[in-house]
């Protein structure tokens, strides 16, 4: 009698990611890390995940010179030259390279 072991594998097909990203006031891009934070399996689980996180990051950061984006937030340094971007976006996890602009 022949045993046959099957392992099955669950992949996440969603994942959150963040996008902390320093611009100039002509939006070019100078620097910041994207990075993965969490994993799930429905793309509804995901994007409630985000809008956790989006106001979880916005919360201590209201003020002025804070901006809403459909994705997070901006927020302007005191002087108008630079500000800083707070994002998340749920992407499919065999997607590739997370689109953030």
């Amino acid at each position: 009698m022949k045993t046959h072991m099957v392992f099955a594998v669950i992949l996440s097909a969603w994942v959150l990611w963040h996008d902390v990203s320093v611009h100039h006031g002509d939006a070019s891009r100078l620097a910041g890390p994207t990075y993965e934070v969490a994993s799930f399996e429905t793309q509804a689980a995901c994007v409630t995940e985000q809008h956790v996180a989006m106001a979880l990051e916005a919360r201590p950061r209201e003020g002025p010179r804070t901006e809403q984006l459909s994705d997070g937030i901006k927020v302007w340094d005191e002087t108008g030259r630079y500000f800083t971007t707070f994002r998340y976006l749920c992407w499919p996890s065999a997607g590739g390279r997370v689109p953030f602009r």
